[in-house]
Parts: structure tokens; C-alpha cells; sequence
């Protein structure tokens, strides 16, 4: 009997020993797994912060253009109202039909101004939404290791 316990006590340190060097390797693969994952979201992050840079780089182009382009509008709205308004005020009747042709072209181009075509580019936050699906998916891949182990 002394034999099978001393049996048994050996079997109970070499699996005590197993079971550390098994907890060892998997504390080792979570850190591991942890260190890949950090350095795959520093990556992901600055690549998004790269993109939405670059992407209101462009917003700010195009809306300094947009923003000339309505302020060309608007000067020829106003001068084109303010010639009109002098000329009724001011001339007579003959001189104004002298120049109806002129004052209707004018009319004219000023109708054709399309100011609704002049809107800010795409949502910055819908671009760093698209942007986003990788690292959710990483996120979502660590609350099930996260859950699993407790």
C-alpha cells in the first residue's frame, strides 16, 4: 500500500507540473495573441487617423471652391440686382427699352445660377464608420476569448 501511495503522490506532482507548464504556455499565447492584436489596432488606427486626414484634406478643397463659386454667385445676383434697380430708378423708359435685350440676357444668366448644386461633400463620420468594420470585428473577436475564459 505504501508503494501505490507513493505512486500516487508522483502522479499528483507530475501532473501539478503538467498543469503549470500548460498554464504557462497559455498565459504565453494570450500575451502573444494580446501583443498582435494591440499592434494590428495601432496599425488600423493609424491608417483611419491617415484616411479621414487625407479625406478633409479634400472636403476642405472642394468646400473652399464651393464656397468661392456661391460667393461669385451672389456678387453677380447683387450686381445684377443693383444695375436693375438703378435703371428703373433712374432712366427712362426709352433708355430702358433701348437696353431690354442686355437686361433680359442678364436676367437670364441670373436664373441659371443652380446654388442648390453647392453642398458639403460626404459625411466625415460616414467615411470613419466604413473604416471601422475591421477593428469591430477584432473587438468582437476578444469579448468571445474574454468570455470563454471566464
Amino acid at each position: 500500500k505504501i508503494y501505490s501511495l507513493k505512486q500516487s503522490i508522483v502522479k499528483i506532482k507530475n501532473a501539478e507540473r503538467e498543469s503549470d507548464v500548460e498554464s504557462l504556455t497559455a498565459k504565453r499565447k494570450i500575451q502573444e495573441m494580446t501583443e498582435r492584436c494591440i499592434n494590428y489596432l495601432k496599425e488600423r488606427e493609424l491608417e483611419l487617423v491617415k484616411q479621414v486626414n487625407q479625406r478633409c484634406s479634400c472636403n476642405d478643397d472642394v468646400m473652399k471652391i464651393q464656397l468661392t463659386q456661391i460667393e461669385e454667385n451672389l456678387t453677380n445676383l447683387k450686381e445684377g440686382q443693383d444695375f436693375i434697380s438703378a435703371a428703373f430708378a433712374n432712366w427712362t423708359e426709352a433708355e430702358i427699352v433701348a437696353i431690354e435685350d442686355q437686361m433680359m440676357g442678364k436676367l437670364d444668366e441670373l436664373a441659371e445660377i443652380e446654388t442648390h448644386k453647392y453642398t458639403y461633400p460626404v459625411s466625415r463620420t460616414e467615411f470613419v464608420d466604413e473604416g471601422l468594420t475591421g477593428l469591430t470585428d477584432v473587438i468582437r473577436h476578444l469579448e468571445v476569448l474574454s468570455r470563454r475564459r471566464g
